[in-house]
């Protein structure tokens, strides 16, 4: 069982003084708001990145499978751009 009664003498022996009423809260200023929404932000996205970065990369693996490889074009294409950034652009 997950809850027990208590003991008939120890239900008998409550607190005397009954606790006082909780203290209102202290409204946020504009710079604590601003805080949990760059919190809050930053969490969002950290997730956001978790799951679409490997979604990315599942579906351009997806799509080059479907094509059959990567064509030797890109690959040409690819090359030659690397040479030209290598050289300085001329």
């Amino acid at each position: 069982m997950w809850f027990k009664r208590k003991p008939a003498p120890l239900l008998a022996q409550a607190p005397e003084s009954a606790p006082e009423a909780p203290a209102r809260k202290q409204k946020l200023g504009w710079f604590e708001k601003r805080e949990q929404r760059r919190r809050r932000r930053k969490l969002f996205e950290e997730i956001l990145g978790w799951i679409l970065v490997p979604a990315f990369i599942y579906l351009i693996y997806l799509g080059v499978k479907a094509v059959g490889g990567v064509p030797k074009e890109l690959i040409d294409f690819g090359n030659e751009l690397i040479g030209i950034v290598m050289k300085g652009g001329r």
